[in-house]
């Protein structure tokens, strides 16, 4: 898909008004990511958990590694996805299982956003992923609802997406460079155009010119005899 249609699915996301404990049902994030390769999904959802929610519970959980190890295994897996890694993946999601029964109503959707994105590896599809999405933004909600800062609620999820978009955006095509310009062919000068350093021109008067210079309303060209001249051009 391509950066401005996936951009443009997180900006109805970001629109939608969700449920103010539970944010978004996970299919909502299915239908605007599907297209997105599972590993991809994978790599953004870890950093996700990671960035988002996970710090809390390591300051006050300072001896369960729990979480933490299910998303470094799922990293040995992206790694090297073999039977061996697989298993021990899927370890680490059922030990996210207890922790989550553990500490049920008070971060438990830690080891739950964990877990779903363990069980991710090996799956046909990336449902868990979006299961993790759900619990992660359901966590933030919650934190925010303790202090009764009901108003940074929108926060949350666009804290969520630009961690995503990272991850799942193809990247912005490279700008071009006055080398790439002046290595494509020459276009017509015409003064109702707009022109821009290093592009190659035909001259009616004086043949082919090399833009060297670009003001708001000119242009210095240089000519065929290396003298330059200014020319008019549009902002």
């Amino acid at each position: 898909m391509d950066r401005a249609a996936l951009s443009g699915k997180f900006d109805r996301l970001l629109a939608l008004r969700g449920d103010p404990v539970k944010g978004l049902p996970a299919t909502d994030w299915a239908s605007a990511l599907e297209t997105v390769p599972q590993d991809v999904l994978i790599r953004a959802a870890i950093e996700m958990v990671r960035a988002l929610i996970l710090e809390e519970w390591a300051d006050r959980r300072k001896d369960d590694l729990r979480p933490q190890k299910a998303l470094e295994a799922t990293e040995a897996w992206l790694a090297s996805p073999t039977a061996e890694t697989l298993k021990v993946v899927k370890g680490t999601a059922k030990d996210c299982t207890a922790a989550r029964n553990e500490t049920f109503g008070d971060g438990h959707r830690v080891p739950q956003a964990a877990r779903h994105v363990a069980w991710t590896c090996g799956a046909d599809t990336s449902e868990g992923i979006f299961d993790a999405i759900q619990s992660v933004e359901e966590e933030l909600l919650a934190r925010i609802a303790l202090m009764s800062e009901y108003h940074r609620g929108p926060e949350q999820r666009r804290a969520i997406a630009e961690v995503l978009k990272k991850f799942v955006l193809p990247p912005e095509p490279a700008a071009p460079t006055p080398e790439s310009r002046a290595a494509q062919g020459p276009v017509p000068y015409n003064a109702d155009s707009h022109f821009e350093l290093g592009q190659r021109l035909t001259h009616k008067k004086f043949g082919e010119i090399l833009v060297t210079s670009v003001g708001e309303t000119w242009i210095e060209v240089e000519l065929p005899d290396a003298s330059k001249k200014r020319l008019a051009h549009k902002p």
